[in-house]
C-alpha cells in the first residue's frame, strides 16, 4: 500500500471496529502509522486487520466449525518487514558467539493441530547430536531435552534469534511469519489443519506433512493428529539438512 501510493502515505493498522491498533512488531516500521499520529490528524491510508478481522479468514466462523480460508489471499505475497534494534540483534549475535552457528527451535503451540508430538522433538535432537539446538522459550514452554540451552525471550528477542539460526523449526504460527520476514529458512511442520497456499509456501520456508483439505478445526481432531504423528523424525532431519544448505547458499 504504501508503496503503491503516489504521496507514501503511512498506513494505520485498524481492528474490526475501525480503531487504531498497535503492535510491538511493528515498533521501527517507518510505514506503520501509530494510533498517536492517526488522533493527532495525520494523513493515512487505512488497513482493517486484526482479532476477527484477518484477511485470510472467511468469515463468520465459530470454534465448533471451525475457519475456512480466503484462498484469494497469499501471506507470501504480503510479506512483512521487521525492524530490529540493535539491543535486540544483539541478543541473537551474543547467542552465536556463545555456542556457534545453531538450528532453533520452539515446540509450543496453544493450538493441537499444530503441534507436532514432543516425543519425537525429544528424539530429533537426540538423534541430530551434530547440531546445536537452541530453544527460545516463554512462560508456556517445555524444555526439549538435549537441548544446548534454553532462552527466555519475547516476541521481538525470539526474532533477534530467528534472524541469525541458520534454520528455524516449528509448527505453523506467527514466528514463521518473523522467519520469511527475517529471510532466515525455516522447516514448517505443518500437517493438515491450516492452509499452505494462504498461509505458507514462503520463498524460504519447506513445509512437511502437507495435506489438503485443510479441516481448520479448533480442536484436536484425529485427522490433525494422524497426520502430525505420521511426518517422522527423519523427514524433520532431512528438511533441517536441506535449509542448512540453502543458508550456505545464501551465505555465498
Amino acid at each position: 500500500m504504501y508503496r503503491a501510493d503516489p504521496r507514501h502515505r503511512r498506513v494505520a493498522i485498524l481492528d474490526r471496529h475501525n480503531e487504531p491498533r498497535w503492535h510491538p512488531i511493528w515498533q521501527g516500521n517507518p510505514v506503520i502509522a501509530p494510533p498517536a499520529a492517526v488522533a493527532s490528524g495525520e494523513d493515512v491510508q487505512r488497513l482493517v486487520n486484526g482479532p476477527d478481522a484477518r484477511p485470510y479468514i472467511v468469515y463468520p466462523f465459530t470454534e465448533y466449525t471451525g475457519w475456512t480460508f480466503n484462498t484469494a489471499f497469499h501471506a507470501r505475497e504480503n510479506r512483512a518487514t521487521i525492524y530490529l534494534t540493535l539491543e535486540e540483534l544483539q541478543i541473537g549475535l551474543t547467542a552465536i558467539e556463545t555456542y556457534g552457528q545453531f538450528v532453533l527451535i520452539e515446540p509450543w503451540s496453544k493450538h493441537p493441530n499444530l503441534t507436532w508430538p514432543f516425543a519425537h522433538w525429544t528424539a530429533l535432537v537426540a538423534e541430530r547430536s551434530d547440531l546445536t539446538f537452541i530453544q527460545h522459550i516463554h512462560k508456556d514452554s517445555k524444555l526439549v531435552p538435549g537441548i544446548r540451552t534454553a532462552i527466555d525471550a519475547t516476541f521481538r528477542q525470539a526474532c533477534a534469534l530467528v534472524a541469525v539460526a541458520e534454520v528455524y523449526v516449528r509448527g505453523e504460527s506467527g514466528m514463521l511469519h518473523a522467519a520469511a520476514a527475517l529471510n532466515t529458512p525455516s522447516v514448517a511442520i505443518w500437517g493438515g489443519c491450516m492452509d499452505w497456499d494462504v498461509l505458507g509456501d514462503y520463498p524460504l520456508e519447506y513445509g512437511l506433512g502437507i495435506a489438503p483439505p485443510y479441516c481448520g478445526k479448533w480442536f484436536a481432531c484425529e485427522h490433525c493428529t494422524k497426520l502430525m504423528s505420521g511426518i517422522t523424525v527423519e523427514m524433520v532431519s532431512d528438511a533441517i539438512d536441506r535449509q542448512m544448505a540453502l543458508t550456505q547458499k545464501l551465505a555465498v
